[in-house]
């Protein structure tokens, strides 16, 4: 990538995001004489569905329009995570133009207005929010709903969040009507997330995990309720967690349904803490 040209660059350090350049954990970028035709904003950007894009400084005042842009022009550091403060309304295709899946990137936050005010809806034209090989994320405040994966076999877990080797922390925010052949609302593979007063509801998966799916993950669950989730024709309505050892703290499983078995939880070489 030497003496490469970007849009967008981080120019104190003459690097680029993963939005730009996506890399594998172990690999190694150069990136010597890189120039770009503007410097990435390293301060927390606005976005509001009647914001900017072409025009807005990614200020409270001056908001850009879509998230997908606000990922763009931003270069956060582990030293220096950043916040996308999401304005009141509904970021989707239909209203804004906001293009889905979302691919969350290290050192980036999510903070709405609300669980009723702030909604990230992909309109079932795909995930609503990815995390792979990402650290130091919150999530907060907003509503995630109307995402479905792809795949039918594969590449087909988590309508709304999937996370994968990731460590989101997920504060006040609701997960609803999400669909996946797994993990409907959220899938967790080998990722230790940390959830707080989320509500997981109406969330249908075909075969396993209506509400969440929990894969090889330690997480923790904290006031958390799952509510009126379903598994069309498998198992764990609710919950479906496999070779896992997650606490439950203050956890509210109630009117979910599974065809096969266990409508509330799927326990599989897991060792939960339920208290």
């Amino acid at each position: 990538l030497t003496n490469s040209l970007f849009d967008i660059y981080n120019c104190s350090q003459q690097n680029v995001t993963g939005i730009w350049v996506s890399l594998h954990p172990e690999a190694q970028a150069d990136y010597t004489g890189i120039q770009g035709d503007l410097c990435a904003i390293t301060d927390d950007v606005w976005v509001s569905p009647l914001g900017s894009d072409s025009f807005g400084f990614g200020t409270e005042n001056s908001p850009v329009k879509t998230i997908k842009n606000a990922l763009k022009i931003i270069a956060p550091t582990d030293e220096n995570p950043i916040t996308i403060h999401l304005d009141e309304g509904i970021f989707s295709p239909s209203s804004n133009g906001e293009t889905f899946p979302i691919r969350m990137i290290s050192n980036v936050n999510f903070n709405g207005e609300g669980e009723e005010l702030s909604a990230l809806n992909a309109e079932y034209t795909a995930r609503v929010i990815i995390l792979e090989n990402c650290n130091n994320n919150i999530i907060s405040n907003l509503k995630i709903e109307g995402g479905i994966p792809p795949g039918i076999f594969s590449d087909n877990s988590g309508g709304g969040i999937s996370a994968v080797f990731s460590n989101p922390t997920i504060n006040n925010v609701t997960f609803s009507e999400n669909i996946a052949i797994s993990g409907a609302g959220i899938n967790l593979y080998e990722s230790n997330a940390i959830l707080n007063y989320v509500t997981i509801s109406e969330n249908t998966a075909h075969l396993s995990g209506g509400g969440i799916s929990i894969i090889s993950s330690n997480t923790t669950l904290n006031y958390v309720t799952i509510i009126d989730n379903n598994s069309t024709v498998g198992r764990g309505g609710g919950m479906y967690i496999d070779s896992s050892n997650p606490i439950l703290n203050f956890v509210d499983v109630t009117g979910n349904v599974a065809v096969d078995w266990g409508g509330g939880i799927v326990l599989f070489n897991s060792n939960s803490i339920l208290t």
